[in-house]
């Protein structure tokens, strides 16, 4: 073995054990779907479950996640926020997917509640094709001044045949901060390995003299444990530009967590909310960058007045890609669109989600999301009347005495009176979907294949109409 391939071996392995990224001022969690306190992206029975109990008692921690049952968006979690996600589960609001134009993973988010509006494929694995750069302008940025001088150097010999340009040359000296205006407007992949690997050299606490792809790789492995600490666990980085690597991959929740941070920092936002630049360099040549963000661009049928940034990307196998923020209504919103067919279709997406999911704050997801069903106890009538066995009802019976009772007070009146063969009592409103056990004066969520068994059995079993039941509705 000769000593340059053990030098690198060695060097790998301080990569691997000893590179070290100073806290990221970010915490590590992302945007959430409204009401969905055990993150796993929908309202259901177990995320009111959890908030009853943590109103309940007082040995209870706060949810990690408690932003998203503020409900009422007055800064507590009360109540209130309960009885309107009681309100939502009952009642829930979805969408269909979008399919025209297709993508593999889409989502839209108000960046200032951070909650999803809308998501698709949201935790599938892509692609991050350019809006990989977001990451690597934020690490940059982290660690090194953006009026630092940097000469474009031989790294420029890394960068992949085909790439997107921005077209620097060896000698060249720029601002760091005008090498990130030439990658992010332009998407210039020879900036992103300029950026590397100046970056890389300088942070590297080692005295070595490293090569360019050395030098590269440290700065990448900081991206790795910057993302990391961003909260982006679902990602893993192994090129500062996004070209297709086998073990280069993200998620639409990972990037908008990267999407939100990079937004936040002051430099990202401008150049990425920037449509056209004059540049002077710092060894006095000059150029004109044009954000390829067409969103951004007054002569594109695309044309927002209300974006602000922030990326594009595309690659064969991220296809067409976009991130971008948009100032509404005296809101941010961020969409993520990853793998439309062409440039164009990954605009038309963005802009519908902005049209249909900037009106309300309601929850749109294409994904099935575990909610209480629509069905209506009327529309459960139509099924054919039976004799239920008795270890069948016994096994009703059962489950109904040991849901999960609370001691909350229900919105409404029952209409149904329910006594067991024990000569346990229960009233129940079956719209609305809760039972109360006698006695107790507490409450639980009725599950819907109970609700559906008591009414077609509701000839064979002790349900009887409530004087409440009586003077509301009309009796079949």
């Amino acid at each position: 073995m000769n000593i340059k391939k053990i030098c690198s071996i060695a060097f790998s392995l301080i990569l691997t054990l000893t590179a070290v990224i100073p806290a990221v001022n970010s915490k590590a969690a992302g945007f959430s779907v409204r009401g969905d306190l055990n993150g796993d992206y929908s309202l259901d029975i177990a995320d009111m479950v959890t908030l009853q109990k943590y109103l309940l008692s007082a040995d209870t921690p706060l949810p990690e996640n408690w932003k998203a049952a503020d409900l009422c968006s007055d800064g507590n979690i009360d109540v209130f926020d309960l009885t309107l996600m009681r309100k939502e589960l009952i009642s829930p609001v979805t969408s269909a997917k979008i399919t025209s134009p297709a993508c593999q993973a889409a989502a839209f988010a108000c960046a200032d509640t951070e909650e999803l509006l809308y998501y698709d494929n949201i935790n599938r694995q892509v692609a991050p094709a350019s809006l990989t750069k977001l990451l690597t302008a934020s690490v940059a940025l982290h660690y090194m001044d953006p009026n630092t001088v940097i000469t474009v150097g031989s790294e420029l010999n890394l960068v992949q045949p085909g790439s997107s340009l921005c077209l620097i040359r060896p000698g060249h000296k720029l601002k760091l901060y005008d090498l990130l205006t030439g990658m992010l407007m332009a998407s210039g992949n020879d900036a992103a390995y300029t950026v590397a690997a100046a970056v890389g050299r300088a942070i590297c606490p080692y005295d070595y003299i490293m090569s360019d792809s050395q030098a590269v790789d440290y700065f990448v492995s900081e991206m790795n444990q910057y993302a990391s600490q961003l909260g982006m666990k679902n990602s893993h980085f192994v090129s500062p530009e996004g070209w297709d690597y086998n073990d280069q991959y993200s998620t639409v929740s990972d990037l908008l967590i990267l999407a939100q941070h990079a937004f936040s920092i002051p430099e990202i936002k401008t150049i990425t909310g920037t449509y056209q630049k004059y540049v002077v360099f710092a060894s006095g040549e000059n150029i004109t960058w044009t954000n390829t963000n067409a969103l951004l661009n007054p002569n594109s049928p695309y044309y927002c007045p209300e974006a602000a940034g922030i990326k594009t990307g595309t690659t064969a196998n991220a296809g067409n890609c976009l991130i971008a923020a948009f100032n509404r209504n005296g809101k941010t919103y961020i969409s993520a669109v990853i793998g439309c067919a062409s440039s164009n279709e990954r605009y038309e997406l963005t802009l519908e989600m902005l049209s249909k999911f900037t009106n309300n704050s309601q929850i749109y997801s294409a994904a099935p999301v575990t909610t209480l069903p629509s069905s209506s106890a009327a529309e459960v009538t139509a099924s054919a009347p039976q004799t239920p066995d008795a270890d069948e009802k016994n096994a009703i019976f059962s489950r109904i005495d040991s849901l999960d009772y609370l001691p909350i007070t229900c919105d409404g009146l029952p209409d149904y009176k329910l006594t067991t063969d024990d000569g346990s009592v229960f009233w129940l409103n079956l719209d609305s979907k809760w039972i109360w056990k006698n006695g107790i004066d507490a409450e639980a969520i009725l599950p819907d294949d109970i609700i559906e068994w008591l009414i077609i059995n509701q000839d064979s079993i002790n349900l009887q109409t409530t004087e409440y039941y009586e003077n509301n509705h009309e009796l079949e």
